[in-house]
């Protein structure tokens, strides 16, 4: 995969993970019931954006040494 390919899954995921928070923040407010596994869809975008991130920052520092 190149780096476009990887960034391109990135925005994807992040987009995904922002448009599931607000589906449940909105069904939360207005009292609706949610199912047990959105929390941990949201988490688990979050945790791949974070892994994501750190791997980039990582590369970057292996780059300038």
């Amino acid at each position: 995969m190149t780096a476009q390919v990887l960034r391109q899954i990135s925005i994807i995921a992040c987009l995904a993970g922002l448009a599931t928070a607000v589906v449940l923040f909105v069904a939360l407010w207005r009292g609706t019931p949610v199912p047990w596994w959105m929390p941990l869809l949201i988490a688990m975008a979050g945790g791949y954006e974070l892994a994501h991130f750190g791997q980039s920052l990582w590369f970057k520092w292996v780059r300038r040494s």
